[in-house]
């Protein structure tokens, strides 16, 4: 602070030439030259720690913000609770390119029932299924359409070579598809393979299951007539 040598008044340094100008105009006084270089100094100081956009507390906080926000970005992309549609509900729609070249949109399949698979061809659970499941598609694929959707989950990157290989050794002769943005597993809730839903004519979920199929085909069989009859 700094006395005004006109007015009396107590002002603080970075403001003392401008109260001279505002105050005191027509005064005869050089408010710049009343201050002493000691006092100026405490100026130029004082706005440069005032420059400061962030002080070492406050990068802290900005730092664990970032954090907190980039962890519950992460959750709702990974969403390690898998949250998806249950029993009774109709399944989302999604549309997807097929192995093959082709495209498929759920919605498109509202004439029959769907058995709709998420495997991973390097899932041993899942290899173990694809030599149950053809069983299931000679005796059902003239009235139930049979899709299943890659979604990569473990080992090396799969691509529509290795998918396409993998039907044909198994003979698992209907749709793959790869879900490369991983949106249509999101949606379903997958967490973990095989995951298989049985759809009924209208797309409403009749059934969930979750690993191999308990009974083998027996299983499949069952949800597959309880989804023909409704």
């Amino acid at each position: 602070m700094k006395k005004c040598p006109v007015c009396g008044a107590s002002v603080k340094l970075e403001n003392f030439e401008k109260h001279g100008r505002n105050q005191h105009p027509r005064e005869e006084v050089d408010f710049s030259t009343a201050i002493t270089k000691a006092e100026r100094r405490k100026v130029v100081q004082s706005e440069a720690r005032s420059r400061r956009t962030v002080t070492p507390g406050g990068f802290r906080i900005v730092l664990v913000v970032a954090t907190i926000i980039a962890i519950i970005v992460a959750v709702a992309i990974i969403n390690p609770f898998r949250v998806g549609p249950g029993v009774g509900q109709i399944a989302p729609d999604f549309t997807l390119d097929t192995t093959d070249g082709n495209r498929i949109t759920l919605y498109d399949l509202r004439d029959r029932p769907v058995l709709l698979e998420f495997m991973d061809v390097d899932c041993p659970a899942c290899i173990a299924e694809a030599d149950v499941l053809p069983t299931v598609y000679a005796a059902y694929s003239g009235r139930v359409h049979f899709l299943s959707v890659d979604v990569n989950f473990v080992k090396e990157p799969d691509t529509p070579f290795r998918i396409n290989e993998f039907r044909t050794n198994h003979n698992t002769l209907w749709p793959y598809m790869l879900d490369v943005e991983g949106q249509t597993t999101r949606a379903f809730g997958v967490g973990s393979t095989p995951t298989t839903f049985i759809l009924d004519a209208e797309g409403k979920i009749v059934q969930k299951l979750v690993g191999s199929a308990p009974g083998g085909a027996a299983t499949y069989a069952a949800a597959l007539d309880d989804a023909l009859q409704v």
